[in-house]
C-alpha cells in the first residue's frame, strides 16, 4: 500500500469519525408544554427515533403515530412568482437591497440565477390555520441549505419560512403571515389536522439543543400550545 494511499484511509477514517460524532444520537426531555396533548405526543414521537441524529433540519413523524403527519406541499413556479417572493424579501426587518430602486433589477437577476440552481423553492398548501373551517394558502418559502454538521447550522439556521396568501393568492396575508415569524429555520407537521411549527436552536460546539413547537395562529411564546424539548446528547459524544 503506498504512503498516498494510507493518508487517503486514514484521512478518509477521520472524515467518518467527525460525522458519527457529530450525528451521536440522544434523548429529547420535555421541559415546556407538560401536560399538553400535542407536547406529551410529540415527544415520543421524537423518541421514537433513538438511533438518529438531532433533528437540527427537519423534523420527522413516525408512521407508527397515526395522529402525526406531514403536509403534502405542491410546488409552485418561483419564476413565475417573483413577485411573491419579492414581497418577502422587502417585508424583512432587515434590509435585503431591494430599498434601493437602482437595485431592483440586479437583485431580481441574483433571485432568478438561484432559483435556477434550486437554491429557491416554493410550494403551497391548504390548511385551516385558524381552526375556523375556513382553508388558508400557506406558501412555504426554502431559500438556503441546512447542514447539521456545520456548526453554525448547528447552533440556529435560517432558510426556510411559511407566509400566508391573500384569497386571490396574489399577496402576502401579512396579518396571518404574520403568526409565521420565526427567525430561525422553520418545520410543519399536522397533528390531527392541526398545524404546528418546529424550530431547532442548538448550543455552540454540538452540545445539547432545545427543540420548540407553536400553533401558527398564537403569538410565539405566548400562548397555551407552545412546546419545548430539550435534547440532552449521548453521555459518549465529545464535549469540545
Amino acid at each position: 500500500m503506498t504512503h498516498r494511499r494510507r493518508r487517503s484511509i486514514l484521512a478518509l477514517g477521520v472524515v467518518w469519525l467527525l460525522i458519527a460524532d457529530v450525528a451521536t444520537a440522544g434523548e429529547y426531555v420535555l421541559v415546556l408544554g407538560k401536560g399538553i396533548e400535542v407536547c406529551e405526543a410529540f415527544l415520543k414521537n421524537l423518541n421514537s427515533f433513538p438511533g438518529d441524529p438531532p433533528m437540527v433540519c427537519e423534523r420527522k413523524v413516525n408512521p407508527k403515530f397515526p395522529e402525526f403527519s406531514k403536509p403534502t406541499w405542491q410546488p409552485l413556479d418561483a419564476l413565475k412568482h417573483l413577485d411573491l417572493i419579492e414581497q418577502i424579501e422587502r417585508w424583512k426587518p432587515y434590509e435585503t437591497g431591494f430599498e434601493d430602486p437602482n437595485r431592483r433589477e440586479e437583485i431580481l437577476t441574483r433571485i432568478k440565477e438561484r432559483i435556477a440552481n434550486g437554491d429557491i423553492r416554493l410550494a403551497t398548501i391548504e390548511l385551516d390555520i385558524e381552526q375556523d373551517g375556513v382553508s388558508e394558502t400557506v406558501l412555504k418559502y426554502e431559500y438556503a441549505g441546512c447542514d447539521p454538521s456545520n456548526e453554525s447550522h448547528f447552533s440556529g439556521t435560517s432558510g426556510r419560512s411559511f407566509y400566508v396568501l391573500t384569497s386571490d393568492k396574489t399577496k402576502l396575508d401579512k396579518e396571518k403571515s404574520g403568526n409565521f415569524a420565526i427567525a430561525l429555520r422553520a418545520d410543519m407537521f399536522l397533528f390531527n389536522s392541526r398545524p404546528y411549527i418546529t424550530v431547532w436552536a442548538g448550543n455552540p460546539g454540538f452540545k445539547n439543543g432545545l427543540l420548540s413547537i407553536y400553533r401558527p395562529f398564537s403569538l410565539v411564546g405566548t400562548q397555551p400550545g407552545r412546546c419545548d424539548y430539550r435534547y440532552k446528547a449521548a453521555k459518549t459524544r465529545r464535549q469540545s
